[in-house]
């Protein structure tokens, strides 16, 4: 975690940043869950015990508090879910899990949390819509609910429920400009929940179909470019080496039509289906290439639950953590692309190294990282112990760095 210590000096003649080392920081964070069985199952959100060395769940019973030590038996970053088990043979009181696909919009709810480390607060409203998806941040969640009940930083990981007490979402995020509620939250669907529970608790991750392509939606201009009839399906725009998609012979610029005999209404659809199966599932694809319906049978990759999913955004490495570039970055990283680091966490093997949060990491060890999935890969290869030759871009400069332990 960011120690918050200072050296005046350092932006001012260019040098690195070098933390004292051994210094080791604890940071406390709280949020919501909601206990679903007697023997102390508890939901709440992934982000929630991201990163956790520790976790607590303070239980009210009677006006009293009582705090147990509990484990995680299993996250997910992609649908922001994870699962905890209290350490404790106490039965516990626990709220039913409803039915979300039956939720109407403008029926009565509540939310329940501990927002701003209020403990046991209940806020009302109604369902405002369900969103297909939403952007949060750097997050997108896919078919939400959308509420009007206060939810406020700390009510993440609590429970959404009807007027029968039942469960039909985990609150997750909010859309807060001015940093406090307006009117706009956003829960998962209870029925995601339950759709990945029993692998959340057996086996602590998702196991999802991976198909391997990068796509973009069919518009007008497509339409008119390909000679569709209709804007229905998906345009591959890349089909990424030793994929599923490359081996069953799908080319970029082909059009996926349908997918194990389902009509594709769009990307989100289309991505749907494909996570719902099984590694090595065989699946058929009608696709339109260059005037012609082609059929390819597929059989799909493995896509890990939350290493794959968050690498594609974000990657950690002994401490620092880094994200793809935005299109502007691009153009300050002296042209040859590269890595962004979102932070650096001094408590860790690479915390002293000299990079800093900002920086642009072009190259390690003389290999470039143009992005995340290409800087996981090459730092793998990495012997720390041996030292660390960064090539990076700080405020719009070129700069090498060289790390040894």
């Amino acid at each position: 975690f960011e120690d918050f210590f200072f050296f005046p000096f350092e932006d001012f003649f260019e040098m690195p940043r070098r933390r004292p080392k051994k210094q080791k920081f604890k940071q406390e964070a709280t949020g919501s869950g909601v206990i679903i069985s007697e023997d102390g199952l508890v939901l709440t959100n992934e982000h929630v015990v991201r990163n956790a060395d520790e976790i607590k769940v303070t239980v009210y019973i009677g006006g009293k508090e009582k705090i147990y030590p509990a484990k995680i038996l299993g996250k997910d970053f992609q649908t922001d879910i994870a699962v905890l088990k209290i350490k404790s043979n106490k039965k516990f009181h626990y709220l039913p899990l409803g039915n979300s696909s039956k939720i109407k919009v403008g029926e009565f709810v509540f939310a329940i949390g501990s927002p701003f480390g209020l403990a046991q607060t209940v806020t009302s409203g109604i369902i405002s819509a369900e969103r297909q998806n939403v952007r949060v941040e750097d997050r997108i969640y896919e078919d939400v609910i959308q509420t009007d009940a206060a939810i406020n930083r700390g009510n993440s990981g609590g429970p959404l429920i009807n007027l029968k007490g039942e469960i039909i979402g985990i609150n997750s995020a909010i859309v807060a400009p001015a940093g406090g509620f307006i009117g706009v939250g956003f829960a998962i669907p209870i029925n995601k929940a339950k759709e990945i529970l029993d692998d959340l608790i057996e086996k602590g991750e998702v196991s999802r179909g991976w198909l391997g392509i990068e796509m973009r939606e069919i518009d007008e201009v497509v339409k008119k470019q390909f000679g569709l009839k209709e804007k229905s399906g998906v345009l591959i725009n890349r089909v990424l080496d030793g994929s599923p998609a490359q081996e069953a012979g799908l080319e970029r610029g082909d059009v996926i039509l349908e997918f194990d005999g389902k009509k594709i209404e769009d990307m989100f659809h289309l991505k749907r289906l494909v996570q719902k199966k099984k590694p090595g599932s065989r699946v058929n694809l009608k696709v339109f290439r260059d005037g012609k319906i082609l059929k390819f049978t597929v059989k799909l990759g493995r896509k890990e639950g939350e290493k794959i999913v968050a690498s594609e955004k974000e990657f950690e490495w002994e401490g620092i953590k880094v994200r793809n570039l935005t299109q502007d970055e691009k153009r300050n990283s002296d042209g040859r692309g590269g890595v962004f680091v979102i932070s650096v966490d001094y408590s860790k093997k690479l915390g002293n190294s000299g990079v800093i949060a900002g920086d642009i990491i072009c190259a390690v060890n003389r290999k470039n990282t143009p992005d995340v999935a290409t800087f996981r890969k090459i730092v793998k290869k990495v012997n720390i112990e041996e030292g660390v030759f960064f090539d990076i871009v700080r405020n719009g400069l070129p700069m090498y760095i060289t790390f040894i332990p």
